[in-house]
């Protein structure tokens, strides 16, 4: 049925058999991407939920002018024979776009530094579409699900491969200490598309190189600093030397506020913590269950690190 599918939704595209699917990939969501081989090379074809289609055909004209601004670390998105990048079919969207080799890189200090300078080169070809200044969306967005966040509407049974005790008094200290963090208003700054989703796992080197970037679907306005956040934090977790040092290397291009990178990603790790605990509470698809509980292990793993170590605010690196 898969091959079916994906035979109909190529054709579309004007890609015509003999092809195979060589791998595919399902991510914490409903989409799939597929590597198909034909005789007019390797395709990336992915699917995504149809809610996706506005944003989705918007992320395809960006990527568009970031080539035509010397950008070309993202795919290559592939238009159909309507001259429309997206495919609805079999209650999905679809897109297809050029197969990018390589592997995601370690956790060395060389390939963090590559990549956050690559990303800087990225928020130059696209910051001037539509740029302008103002609170960032990204702090706001945190402090709102950090308030609305409540203990007692966990059942705590539905979450049991985590330490009741241990998990009780970590969400307890959380309460206790992020105050200190969302009391002041946040800083104004530049305004412009982002990429949404920078992180080591969306990286991809051949050799000592940058291959490209994937996964580009959820780039939206935000502030540079929102990027570049969840990047180092990807690649060295609370390290403050590997911060300090990617941060470096990111502001020989643009500038940045280090305090507000390193706010984004502890208020980010509690959101991320919040979102698990709340997604546990309903039914879950078999292929999420079990990296949900590893990601959601790393989260809270990381957090009571962070207990052990003071204070939330101690942190904070750069304050």
């Amino acid at each position: 049925m898969t091959d079916k599918i994906v035979e109909l939704v190529l054709s579309k595209f004007a890609i015509n058999p003999p092809f195979s699917l060589l791998s595919s990939n399902r991510g914490l969501s409903d989409s799939v991407v597929y590597k198909v081989r034909s005789l007019d090379g390797d395709f990336a074809l992915k699917s995504y939920s149809p809610s996706a289609l506005s944003s989705l055909q918007s992320t395809h004209a960006l990527l568009d002018q970031t080539r035509k601004n010397n950008f070309v670390l993202f795919p290559l998105i592939f238009r159909n024979k309507e001259n429309a990048t997206v495919v609805y079919h079999d209650g999905f969207c679809w897109d297809l776009s050029s197969w990018i080799p390589g592997n995601i890189p370690d956790f060395s200090i060389f390939n963090l530094v590559q990549s956050v300078k690559k990303l800087g080169q990225f928020h130059i070809a696209i910051g001037s579409e539509q740029s302008g200044v103002g609170v960032m969306p990204a702090m706001e967005s945190r402090e709102v699900e950090i308030n609305s966040f409540s203990i007692s509407a966990i059942n705590f049974s539905a979450i049991g491969f985590l330490p009741f005790f241990n998990l009780v008094e970590l969400l307890k200290w959380i309460r206790q200490e992020v105050g200190s963090l969302i009391g002041s208003p946040a800083p104004i700054v530049k305004i412009q598309y982002c990429w949404g989703d920078a992180r080591r796992e969306n990286i991809l080197f051949n050799g000592c190189e940058i291959s490209g970037f994937i996964d580009y679907c959820a780039m939206r306005k935000d502030c540079r600093e929102v990027d570049v956040s969840r990047m180092v934090s990807s690649f060295s977790g609370d390290d403050y030397l590997m911060w300090t040092k990617a941060l470096n290397a990111y502001s020989e291009s643009s500038q940045i506020n280090y305090l507000v990178c390193r706010k984004l990603d502890i208020l980010g790790t509690i959101v991320s913590l919040y979102r698990w605990l709340n997604w546990f509470q309903k039914p879950m698809p078999d292929a999420m269950v079990k990296p949900g509980m590893q990601r959601c292990i790393e989260i809270f793993r990381r957090i009571e690190k962070w207990k052990e170590h003071g204070s939330l605010k101690s942190m904070l690196f750069y304050d």
